[in-house]
């Protein structure tokens, strides 16, 4: 039985199936915003057509008037959802306004990139699609200002991306609605300008951002990190005030570094459209999409055919076997440590017997299981220095043994004195002593994923030249011949030491930077003076101070001892550089009782010195510190 709105109370957003809105029927609800309600209807005049119908939430909304004007005139294109009818129910002239649009049979752009796992080149053909959108809209003077993922449908079965929900979208000319300082939308896809004059201009009358198409653009830069990633830029748990900040002064990772399947081109276009500077993206649509198509043709076809991410296949059960063959993607981690294991590393040599692996409870990371402990026939060395050394040692006792032939001659039945046999003891694991200070209860900073080297057949030290080639002679060598094979020892010894020398690359030293702005008067706020420095400890760490594993990316510390206004246990967020010292740049806080502010605070050794000292066991791209150190207030990140 048909269901009339005139024999109940209209409820805008919980109509039920059958309800009857103009010459339309509910099938289902799609969905509810701040604004309208979306509906799947089905058209009674034609049985078996079905739309998606949006009725506004309120009676005389002037929102949901001005999105019916933009889809009916102004942003009219193949890539935009289509107008159909429009009118008021359930009195024709009072009621709530519905329209009705296209019903796009498919999934949200990150939805579609996690369920079916397109290629690369698929997801840069769509997003310079609606590149060419946004590029025809703009130059209309249409802006959508509120782009997110669930905004661009990919339809089935042809793949075509349609923009839909201009709810908060405006034109040139149109009137304004509200008087907030920057539009209504989503924070997560907010650019920095939007941000940083909001945090200017919050509550001053009469100040409004002018949304610009450079904005849209941005947001279209977090769908699509969020799309190849599986992560938007910036945590989306953090409290306002801090995503705000991170919005404004931190630049994410980018695609390529986490997800290690993304072409170096695809992500270098996607970092560019987030970069901090309007100026510093692409300009309009056009040349978005030209960029892509240029990544698309002059990259690695095998790159760009494979799909987003990894997957893993389910295996059935008796209880379930319908699990059989579902299959989900492999989702990167972010930031701890990539999802995608690292390229393998040279390794020379096995460990030797006196080389202390690391201790598996020094190896810090969030959610991972411990590693598994491997026989010592299957151990790798960890330090290719340490085996360019034993190589060395052996090469200038070969240098050494020629020259003694040299100069006092060798018998052909001569011996060696056997030396005493040097005794091998395992001694227990290195343990350095806690500062005096108090420390409250810690934490993990950023730890890596410890990814076991492969083992690679060593290439030989040096190929003899014809004069070096073994003569079997009954005589004892000539001094010439062994005063070459002496130097031809001291040769390649230098050579092992310059492949010492040029071993794991030590990152350069972060360059200066600025404080986040408001940070200098926060902290005088909080009672924080330069240089007054407190003990800090790696947030959830437990128990005695120890050497830890960390990478460089974002991270948390808790302080040990506080200011005035930053008590003990207040934590600090910020971000490690690896260099010839991990560095530590720490640009917000947050209190005990949950307050947020800017700071500007970097880490110092328990000694004071700039930076943390790298402990041994040390590469290149992770390194080994101490849990512990002083937090320095400074005006300015050298």
């Amino acid at each position: 039985m048909p269901l009339h709105a005139e024999n109940f109370q209209v409820y805008p957003e919980a109509l039920g199936p059958g309800t009857e809105v103009g010459t339309w029927r509910v099938v289902e609800r799609l969905g509810v915003g701040g604004f309208g309600a979306v509906y799947r209807v089905e058209d009674m005049a034609r049985p078996g057509e079905f739309y998606a119908l949006k009725l506004a939430l309120r009676p005389g909304d002037e929102r949901a008037e001005r999105e019916v004007a933009l889809l009916m005139i102004k942003a009219v294109h193949r890539n935009v959802v289509r107008l159909h009818a429009c009118g008021r129910w359930p009195h024709p002239q009072t009621g709530y306004l519905y329209f009705v649009m296209d019903w796009v049979n498919g999934r949200p752009l990150d939805t579609w990139a996690e369920e079916v796992n397109p290629s690369f080149r698929e997801l840069a053909q769509s997003a310079g699609k609606v590149a060419l959108a946004f590029d025809a809209l703009h130059r209309a003077g249409v802006l959508h200002r509120d782009l997110k993922p669930a905004h661009i449908l990919i339809r089935e079965p042809d793949g075509e991306p349609l923009l839909i929900d201009f709810g908060i979208g405006d034109y040139a000319g149109a009137a304004t609605i509200t008087e907030q300082t920057v539009p209504p939308g989503t924070l997560l896809l907010r650019s920095p300008e939007s941000v940083r004059f909001h945090r200017a201009n919050h509550g001053r009358p009469g100040a409004r951002y002018e949304y610009q198409p450079t904005d849209d653009l941005y947001a279209l830069g977090v769908s699509l990190y969020r799309a190849v990633t599986g992560h938007y830029p910036f945590p989306p748990h953090l409290p306002p005030d801090m995503l705000y900040l991170a919005i404004e002064g931190q630049t994410p990772p980018a695609p390529a570094d986490f997800n290690r399947r993304t072409p170096r081109a695809l992500s270098g276009v996607i970092m560019r459209l987030l970069a901090k500077k309007p100026q510093d993206r692409y300009p309009t649509g056009t040349e978005l999409h030209a960029a892509l198509m240029a990544a698309v043709s002059f990259g690695k076809s095998a790159a760009w055919e494979a799909s987003l991410f990894e997957w893993d296949e389910e295996q059935g059960t008796e209880l379930d076997p319908s699990t059989a063959h579902r299959r989900r993607i492999r989702r990167p981690e972010w930031p701890t440590y990539s999802g995608t294991p690292p390229a393998p590393r040279l390794v020379i040599a096995p460990a030797l017997p006196f080389v202390r692996q690391p201790d598996r409870r020094d190896v810090v990371d969030l959610g991972q299981e411990p590693p598994v402990e491997v026989p010592p026939v299957q151990q790798r060395l960890h330090s290719p220095v340490l085996v360019v050394a034993v190589l060395l040692a052996g090469m200038v006792g070969l240098a050494a043994w020629g020259m003694r032939l040299l100069e006092g001659g060798a018998a052909s039945d001569a011996k060696v004195p056997s030396s005493p046999s040097n005794v091998v003891t395992r001694s227990a694991p290195l343990r350095e002593v806690a500062p005096v200070e108090a420390l409250p209860e810690a934490a993990p900073a950023t730890a890596p994923l410890m990814v076991e080297a492969t083992a690679v057949a060593a290439a030989p030290l040096a190929a003899l030249t014809k004069e070096d080639a073994p003569v079997m002679k009954e005589s004892k060598p000539s001094a010439s011949a062994l005063k070459k094979v002496g130097m031809k020892a001291m040769g390649v010894a230098g050579a092992c030491l310059n492949l010492a020398c040029s071993g794991p690359q030590v990152r350069p030293t972060p360059p200066p930077e600025e404080c986040p702005p408001g940070a200098l008067e926060a902290m005088k706020e909080l009672g924080i003076e330069l240089g007054d420095t407190r003990v800090f400890v790696f947030d959830v760490i437990k128990g005695e101070p120890h050497v830890i594993t960390v990478r460089e990316g974002n991270t948390t510390v808790r302080l040990g001892q506080g200011w005035e206004g930053l008590r003990s246990g207040s934590l600090l967020y910020g971000k490690l550089y690896l260099s010839e010292r991990v560095y530590g740049r720490f640009t917000w806080a947050r209190t005990n009782q949950g307050r947020t502010y800017p700071v500007c605070i970097e880490l110092l050794s328990s000694s004071r010195e700039r930076g943390l000292e790298r402990k041994p066991g040390s590469e290149a791209d992770f390194a080994r510190i101490w849990t512990t150190g002083r937090a320095n207030p400074v005006n300015r990140f050298e």
